[in-house]
C-alpha cells in the first residue's frame, strides 16, 4: 500500500457504529480494511493513526 507523506488514518467506532447496522459492503470486509490500512500506517510510523 502506498501512503505519501500527508496521509493520515482515523477510524471511528468501527465495533459499535458500523458492524452493528445494515451496511452497504459486509462488515467484515470493512474492518478487515480498516485493520489492513492500520497495518499500513503503522508500518510507516511518520504516519499518524488515531483510533
Amino acid at each position: 500500500m502506498q501512503l505519501d507523506r500527508n496521509s493520515a488514518l482515523v477510524v471511528i467506532d468501527l465495533q459499535k457504529g458500523i458492524v452493528s447496522v445494515p451496511t452497504v459492503h459486509p462488515a467484515d470486509e470493512i474492518v478487515a480494511r480498516a485493520a489492513q490500512l492500520a497495518r499500513a500506517f503503522r508500518a510507516r510510523a511518520a504516519c499518524p493513526s488515531f483510533w
